[in-house]
């Protein structure tokens, strides 16, 4: 018996050891790079990992980068985690492994498309006589249904994404393209439905040609002319935000989890202006200069895709650019992250004049179960 009890003794030892042995901060680490089903089943190994995993502050957000063939419906989809635990704010260059990638075919119609921003890991694509939503995670995509008439020409409309964080429902909203909205078309994914829905705008706007939504804990913005708009997903009401005055042209992005309009101030300088959303109620802004990193940086051969939650600037190469890699830049710390691409040199190139691949990039993208 005594043999026996000091085995067991050992035994207990050498797994609280083990436990004990493995960092927090390295434990946080490994979690945020798994996926979100593997996140949900290593929570309960636990109380420690299942209060990281459920610390609303857990680096969950993932940037997603997709790499499709021009004229071609081949998409290399991988994903890296975009939050930095660098601690001296020093900048610095690294690899991206595509070793954990995987190829799908969209339908054949999206040899080329227009796609949108990841909305709780549903990103929708409109470039095509039928758009599709798209679940990176799952695979899987559906079909919307055909707009009826007088809109049955996707061309002349835009498509928004939103979510319902109250039912968990994603929306799909449809605005007429370039012309006075007096009314919009909803579908709900999930629910059975199975035609738009006809809901009357509360406020008559124009929606610009150059339409790209943010969406924000239940409310999708756009821009309408001269001003922002907002649609609350729950209720399905419009609402108007005044823009800052004094821009020339900008862009809306999310800024930290809150609405911010990136502006130019003329052509001839890289001088940028982060206004802030403080009060949408009473359109106030609050605005930040910036001199857009890089100064050597040529902009015709990479583009501002967005900004990670924790406020870093997205750069990507453009389809004439000759680079391999991603930039990051934090504008607080004043630091930057630059990642080469590795691991699909013999398959995917962005220059290879024989195979050209373009990249899209989508920020702040979390991994969904949501079956379509």
């Amino acid at each position: 018996m005594e043999p026996k009890e000091k085995k067991k003794k050992r035994k207990t030892r050498y797994r609280k050891g083990r436990t004990q042995s493995i960092p927090t901060d390295l434990t946080i680490e490994i979690l945020s790079r798994l996926p979100e089903k593997s996140v949900a089943r290593f929570s309960c190994v636990s109380k420690l990992w299942s209060s990281i995993t459920s610390d609303p502050s857990f680096p969950r957000p993932r940037l997603l980068l997709c790499f499709q063939k021009y004229d071609d419906s081949d998409l290399y989809v991988s994903s890296i985690p975009q939050h930095t635990r660098n601690s001296n704010n020093r900048s610095y260059s690294s690899s991206l492994s595509f070793d954990h990638h995987h190829m799908m075919k969209l339908p054949s119609c999206y040899n080329l498309f227009s796609s949108k921003e990841s909305v709780h890991g549903l990103i929708c694509f409109q470039k095509s006589e039928n758009p599709i939503v798209w679940n990176p995670s799952t695979r899987q995509f559906i079909a919307l249904p055909i707009l009826p008439i007088p809109c049955k020409d996707w061309k002349k409309t835009t498509l928004l994404l939103g979510y319902d964080p109250i039912e968990g429902k994603h929306k799909v909203v449809c605005l007429p393209f370039k012309r006075t909205c007096y009314v919009c078309r909803v579908f709900k994914l999930g629910s059975g439905q199975k035609s738009w829905r006809n809901v009357k705008t509360n406020i008559q706007h124009r929606p610009t040609s150059d339409t790209y939504e943010r969406y924000i804990e239940g409310v999708i913005y756009y821009l309408a002319s001269s001003v922002v708009m907002s649609f609350d997903v729950r209720s399905e009401k419009f609402d108007m935000i005044k823009l800052p005055s004094g821009y020339f042209s900008g862009l809306l992005i999310t800024y930290k989890g809150r609405l911010a309009f990136f502006s130019r101030m003329s052509y001839t300088t890289n001088h940028r202006k982060l206004w802030i959303l403080e009060d949408a109620q009473k359109h106030i802004w609050s605005g930040q200069d910036f001199l857009l990193p890089f100064a050597d940086l040529d902009y015709l051969s990479f583009k501002l895709t967005g900004f990670t939650h924790a406020g870093e600037f997205i750069f990507v190469p453009t389809r004439r650019s000759q680079s391999s890699h991603i930039l990051l830049y934090d504008p607080v710390r004043n630091s930057w992250r630059k990642f080469e691409f590795k691991g699909l040199a013999d398959k995917v190139s962005l220059h290879n004049e024989h195979r050209p691949y373009a990249l899209h990039v989508f920020p702040n993208h979390i991994d969904s179960q949501v079956s379509l």
